[in-house]
């Protein structure tokens, strides 16, 4: 099995009362502490320990959205292989790692329809910009992706559901539906590598369903799959793999039941 993410004794830390400004003279506390984790293909990951152990604080050093104080984050994806903390978020997302954010995250000003167009776009290497320096081509290739989303959606019924109203703004959708919104864009956008940060949150009983599906869907295409989860129920019946963090490392890693059954985990949740 080949490993999709390695993580090498990355450290992360913030000035205290300063936010996450480099301060002189400040005291500084270790949110990342020399953590260590590698992803293997096609395989769902989850990660689990209490509020404000740093899970969060990974996802966005992965993401390009911070820099690790040291330590390397290396990514091998289909598209390509890249050094995650010398690479933009756009380059990040660009080699093949999609992100789901905890909050529901949509533009007020843009329809169903943009959103998924926009993540497929990512998934052909166009720049946003690049539509407005060649309009024909980039409306022949709108209505490929057009096409496109539609057959990835159309196999999940509440997915179906947003492509029959496309035309809606986004930021009128439900906070339940705005998620599905995001995985939607996750599966359309042909990502290898998925982050979702807690991606139950929010939905009916019904979209867990979606999401099981999805990430059957994943598993099937090889995909690689690192969520952040808090619902115990979730994470024994969706995840292959279970990795334990607490004060900024991974303590310890097996199998969802192993990790879920063990004290220090129970005492984190208050199970």
């Amino acid at each position: 099995m080949n490993t999709v993410l390695e993580i090498k004794e990355i450290r992360k830390s913030f000035a205290m009362n300063h936010g996450r400004a480099r301060v002189f003279g400040a005291e500084y506390k270790n949110v990342i502490n020399d953590l260590s984790i590698s992803l293997e293909e096609g395989m769902v990951t989850s990660l689990v320990g209490g509020n404000g152990e740093g899970k969060t604080t990974l996802f966005n050093l992965i993401s390009g959205l911070l820099r690790p104080d040291n330590g390397q984050i290396l990514y091998v994806g289909e598209r390509e292989s890249i050094d995650c903390i010398l690479s933009s978020p756009w380059q990040i997302a660009r080699a093949g790692i999609g992100r789901m954010f905890q909050g529901a995250r949509v533009f007020d000003e843009l329809s169903v329809k943009d959103h998924l167009l926009i993540q497929a776009r990512q998934s052909e290497g166009e720049k946003p910009f690049s539509r407005m320096l060649r309009p024909a081509r980039s409306k022949k290739l709108e209505n490929e992706l057009s096409e496109r989303i539609y057959h990835e959606l159309k196999g999940f019924e509440e997915f179906r559901a947003l492509w029959d109203a496309a035309d809606t703004p986004a930021a009128s959708l439900s906070f339940a539906r705005q998620r599905l919104l995001s995985l939607a864009g996750l599966l359309v956008g042909g990502y290898d590598l998925l982050l979702l940060d807690e991606p139950s949150s929010g939905l009916s009983r019904e979209s867990f369903e979606t999401l099981y599906k999805l990430l059957d869907v994943m598993r099937e295409r090889g995909k690689t799959v690192f969520l952040i989860e808090h619902n115990m129920e979730f994470i024994k019946k969706a995840a292959d793999t279970c990795h334990y963090m607490a004060e900024g490392r991974i303590h310890f890693s097996g199998s969802p039941e192993e990790v879920l059954d063990h004290a220090d985990v129970k005492q984190s949740y208050l199970l």
